[in-house]
């Protein structure tokens, strides 16, 4: 028998061009030839293979899998090893590890295999595995060395490091009392009411430990900590963070306190710190900044994105937004409509939350949250299920083929951590806001097409998130094919305008039916696509991400120096802020009255900020100038292009004006809104000053609503004396600041009209019920669509006109939309 191993040349060097490589593998038949997007991208890396930080966007169905698996190892066979491959999850490690066995790729899946250390086998693994605080790759350390790694799906990847370097506490555990002692005080000066509730443990209750408190009272909070080191809530992420703990946040919530420093320091993991090549691959990462932010990657030795020139490797979807195409078109029939679908087809609909999921309990056929999520995704893959809800669920799930035909998005998805929410609490109008909003729609949009030759239909629902998606600015922010996408459904919505629900799933079963017009179309579309090339950094992040560095060395005056930089270059007043509270926390270990001073400006810039320690003086709010008509005219022009879009943010708003439990700062933000958009001053003093009532009103008259939210109330026995306190102790203090012979109405919003045991009537207090927050509702919708015209909305005499009919001035508003508050 002739030993052919005998005749290979030892002295010959070894296959390294990936699409060599791949040509000399004993692959199973399905892998005849690299498809041309991958030849492509495998060419570009290996032009630029020594670079330490490379990043590669492919849509999904392009065959990144294979790609990474190839690039690991062409770096095997040139002595760059030993070789890891991160997934986001286990269910993408075995489609790697049956991928890289169908391709003749030696792989284990463990790190502490023999032959991934010596380099002759590439380790698959998730990112879980390698960013803990007992990696068993080390920590501090190098236990395991790795020389090339690969990140698949880093997007899905970023979320589940931002866990890992988190500490989270529930309040039952000692070192959350213990903490909550500590910083007590600090945090009642903020905002005593906020703190009731906290202490209550109120589950929508949060507040941020003031920087000054949380570090200068670092030993009896690390002490707190240490005692509970070996604890499960502890034992894998203090060991991340016991070294900084100075440079975290602590935001403490009712049922819970989260811990998290400003980025993950992944350095920490020493092997993935020295690798000599880390390749990150994405199909929707827009922004690039989270690789200097969460993977430390050097902005200055970053370079552009390697991106294959044709698009049309994406798969095809008819994205349709109900709303856009008929306002008035509510859940309850998108709703119905996907029941109607998911009895002949896979139907998967991501909501934000688990309470926004309850709506589904008596129509879905399985909901799927936390470790239910897997199983549920095998039995779509497996078969026809029907309709299936994710909660909170955008990134890191594959539904080929059908496992999923109809994918509906319903409303923004919601913040993953207390320090999102608090950040998004300043940013929500601003782009970086915006940005992050859009970056999670994408993901999800996402899930149901896997590859070239797969297609879904995509639904986007709910009038907030028709908003963005619509808005010119968070349009820009998504990938060009998913634009080249978007711009034929905004054709194809000219056709339907104004279609009702029946017009809807017409057009959906075409796509289903393989209308081949539609086809056509779609596939023509994408054509059209153009990938946006070079690198997109945010500065701010990039400044974040180098100041939080620099302070970790105790570098502090040149951290401050970063950030004040990044400040200077900022026009948007949220984004300055935010970035200005960055730079005091930083000021405050070297400067702690400076660091104070910049709080201040921050908090000038955007009242959601925390309050310096001296606190700030309240402003007096001022009744718009002018006519209340004027004040709507300007108003509206400033912010509505289209009156499409101006109906779809009522809707928004009026889907936050219910009673409902644990949905208070969403209920005030919209009387907020409100009583801008009808033309009044408005005002929520005790969110931006810790004092005062929910909500103030200023009419153009010089009369003032003070108004209290209580539209979590659950009492049947009336209004309780703690909540009339609360409006009482409203009055007092609007009397205080504007004294008392200001014209003003005490208001409650309350599910109940009478007071409650104990509780004595305030004179002249008036309530809104159910009754009357129902007829605000209709009225506010009703006189959206009136300032749809044109010829209304340029004509502040029938804007006056509206605001009468509608019951929107002073004396009409009292007595059409509140009732006397009644003794029981």
């Amino acid at each position: 028998m002739v030993n052919f191993d005998d005749l290979l040349d030892d002295d010959e060097a070894p296959v390294i061009d990936p699409r060599d490589i791949f040509l000399t593998l004993e692959r199973d038949k399905r892998f005849s030839f690299p498809r041309d997007i991958q030849t492509e991208v495998m060419k570009a890396w290996f032009a630029i293979r020594n670079q330490r930080d490379t990043i590669i966007k492919l849509n999904v169905g392009s065959g990144k899998t294979l790609v990474g698996l190839l690039l690991l190892q062409s770096s095997l066979n040139e002595s760059k090893g030993p070789a890891l491959y991160i997934c986001p999850d286990n269910q993408l490690v075995s489609q790697v590890i049956e991928e890289a066995e169908s391709l003749g790729i030696e792989v284990v899946d463990d790190p502490r295999d023999p032959a991934f250390a010596s380099g002759q086998k590439i380790c698959v693994t998730t990112v879980h595995k390698l960013f803990n605080g007992k990696s068993v790759f080390g920590v501090d350390s190098v236990k395991l060395p790795i020389g090339t790694v690969v990140v698949d799906d880093a997007h899905a990847c970023i979320a589940t490091i931002s866990d890992q370097f988190r500490i989270t506490l529930p309040n039952t555990h000692d070192a959350y009392q213990s903490i909550l002692k500590t910083v007590t005080d600090d945090l009642k000066r903020q905002s005593p009411s906020r703190f009731l509730e906290l202490a209550d443990g109120d589950p929508r209750a949060s507040m941020e430990v003031p920087f000054w408190a949380w570090k200068d009272k670092q030993d009896k909070i690390l002490k707190a900590l240490h005692e509970h080191k070996e604890d499960g809530e502890l034992v894998f992420s203090y060991p991340l963070l016991r070294e900084i703990l100075p440079y975290c946040r602590c935001i403490i919530g009712g049922q819970s306190l989260e811990i998290e420093p400003v980025c993950p320091p992944t350095d920490l993991i020493k092997s993935f710190f020295k690798a000599k090549r880390r390749i990150y691959m994405t199909a929707t990462l827009a922004d690039d900044s989270v690789l200097v932010t969460h993977f430390g990657a050097s902005p200055e030795k970053l370079s552009d994105p390697i991106i294959p020139i044709s698009s049309q490797f994406m798969g095809e979807r008819m994205i349709l937004m109900p709303q856009e195409l008929n306002p008035e078109i509510d859940g309850a029939e998108i709703r119905q409509l996907l029941v109607d679908l998911s009895e002949d087809e896979n139907v998967v609909v991501i909501v934000p939350s688990k309470q926004a999921s309850e709506s589904w309990k008596g129509v879905a056929d399985q909901i799927l949250i936390g470790d239910k999520v897997a199983a549920g995704v095998e039995k779509l893959r497996g078969g026809h299920v029907g309709l299936t809800v994710l909660v909170n669920r955008y990134d890191g799930i594959d539904l080929p083929g059908d496992a999923c035909r109809v994918l509906a998005l319903f409303e923004l998805p919601e913040v993953s951590s207390f320090r999102e929410a608090a950040d998004m609490s300043i940013l929500a109008d601003s782009n970086i806001g915006l940005r992050r909003q859009m970056q999670r729609i994408e993901q999800g949009m996402g899930r149901g097409v896997r590859s070239n030759d797969d297609y879904c239909v995509v639904l986007l629902c709910g009038p907030k998130l028709t908003s963005r998606i619509k808005s010119p600015e968070g349009r820009k922010m998504l990938t060009g094919a998913t634009q080249a996408q978007l711009d034929l459904s905004t054709n194809l919505a000219k056709q339907l305008d104004g279609t009702d629900i029946d017009g809807i799933e017409k057009v959906v079963r075409q796509c289903l039916d393989r209308d081949s017009g539609w086809v056509k179309v779609a596939k023509k579309a994408l054509l059209k696509a153009k990938a946006a090339g070079g690198l997109s950094l945010d500065p701010v992040a990039v400044a974040t991400r180098a100041a939080f560095d620099l302070a970790r060395i105790g570098d502090h005056p040149s951290a401050v120096q970063t950030l004040k930089t990044a400040v200077n270059a900022l026009d948007d007043d949220d984004a300055k802020a935010l970035t200005l509270v960055r730079e005091a926390e930083i000021a405050h270990h070297i400067d702690p009255a400076n660091a104070q001073k910049i709080l201040l400006s921050a908090h000038k810039l955007n009242h959601s900020v925390l309050k310096p320690i001296e606190g700030v003086a309240y402003q007096r709010l001022t009744p718009v100038a002018g006519k209340q008509a004027a004040a709507v005219q300007q108003i509206h022009r400033a912010r509505f292009l289209e009156a499409t879009d101006r109906v779809l943010h009522f809707k928004g708003l009026i889907d936050d004006l219910k009673f409902e439990p644990n949905t208070a700062n969403e209920f005030e933000a919209a009387i907020y809104d409100v009583g801008r958009l009808i033309g009044l001053g408005s005002q929520r003093p005790e969110k931006s000053f810790g004092k005062g009532p929910d909500n103030l009103w200023a009419f153009s008259g010089g009369e003032f609503l003070v108004i209290e939210c209580k539209n979590g109330a659950t009492s049947e026995q009336g209004i309780s004396k703690h909540d009339l306190g609360q409006l009482g102790q409203g009055i007092d203090w609007f009397e205080e600041k504007y004294t008392s012979t200001v014209e003003k109405t005490a208001i409650i919003i309350h599910p109940m009209k009478n007071t409650g045991p104990g509780a004595a009537v305030i004179a002249d207090a008036r309530v809104m019920t159910e009754k009357q927050l129902s007829k605000l509702r209709s009225a506010l919708f009703d006189f959206a669509k009136a300032l749809g015209d044109g010829n209304v909305l340029n004509d502040v005499t029938r804007i006056g006109e509206l605001l009468t009919t509608h019951h929107f001035t002073p004396k009409m508003f009292v007595g059409h939309y509140t009732v006397p508050l009644k003794q029981t």
